[in-house]
């Protein structure tokens, strides 16, 4: 080891191995190894070797010509007495790592997109799942408020029950219409009424002074059932009759149809 050696001179060699050490430092180093010192030879040929190693784990990246003057500006600069120095692998494993950390960050940008497009996916599938279920919630909402009050006026006190027949070409339908004076609304349901086509309802009646008077539309379920709940009733002491007919779609003022049900 030269006497000259000292710690700053080991801290400069990484530098120098890259090519990147220059002024009055170079000068230094180039000074302190040509005196002959075997520890900073020893590193420096460390340094070289784990550079070379480097190297050659990347692929090679050819410099653009700007940039290989640049490096044979920066390999020929420096005092006359320096050792001349080529152009360090340094330069393309510098180059080569740009590429790959380009590589990584857009790899990692693509990984990013496709994660948001999952999530985003995800998200929007709740939304539709959320919104069903707030359908279905509606729909169940609504069907026990019209169970309830379809209770309520069955089991009302003085509520009557009115039996309606099939006829016709129905012979083995039936109806019921529960009535309940004191609120003046009805429950009607139908059983075993065939399906009709799609241009065609059952419409829903009651017989007034000899006239008939619209209670509403219905269509049946597969079972052939249906039910209709009736608001704003008559006073029962003036119904004479109910009855179902068969109708346009969207009902009529007045019964064209068929009679299928009556009571």
């Amino acid at each position: 080891m030269s006497a000259g050696h000292t710690t700053r001179h080991e801290e400069l060699l990484p530098a120098y191995a890259l090519g990147a050490l220059d002024g009055a430092e170079l000068r230094e180093l180039e000074a302190h190894l040509a005196a002959g010192c075997d520890e900073c030879r020893r590193q420096l040929d460390l340094w070289e070797g784990d550079l070379e190693e480097l190297a050659a784990s990347v692929e090679p990246v050819v410099p653009s010509e700007t940039t290989r003057r640049r490096v044979q500006r920066l390999a020929g600069g420096g005092a006359p007495a320096a050792r001349p120095r080529p152009a360090p692998r340094w330069v393309s494993v510098a180059a080569a790592a740009v590429l790959l950390l380009a590589a990584g960050l857009g790899w990692r940008q693509v990984r990013l997109g496709v994660e948001l497009d999952r999530l985003g996916a995800e998200r929007d599938a709740l939304a539709r799942q959320v919104s069903g279920l707030d359908q279905q919630l509606g729909l169940a909402r609504a069907q026990t408020q019209r169970m309830a009050e379809s209770l309520a006026i069955i089991a009302s006190p003085g509520a009557r029950s009115i039996q309606l027949a099939g006829l016709g070409p129905t012979p083995q339908a039936s109806g019921n219409t529960f009535v309940n004076p004191q609120r003046g609304k009805a429950i009607f349901y139908a059983f075993d009424l065939p399906a009709l086509a799609a241009d065609k309802t059952y419409q829903l009646w009651w017989i007034e002074d000899g006239k008939p008077v619209s209670a509403g539309t219905f269509d049946v379920d597969e079972r052939g059932a249906a039910s209709v709940q009736v608001e704003r009733l008559a006073p029962t002491g003036i119904i004479q009759a109910w009855a179902v007919t068969i109708e346009p779609k969207g009902g009529v003022p007045q019964p064209t149809g068929a009679m299928v049900l009556k009571g």
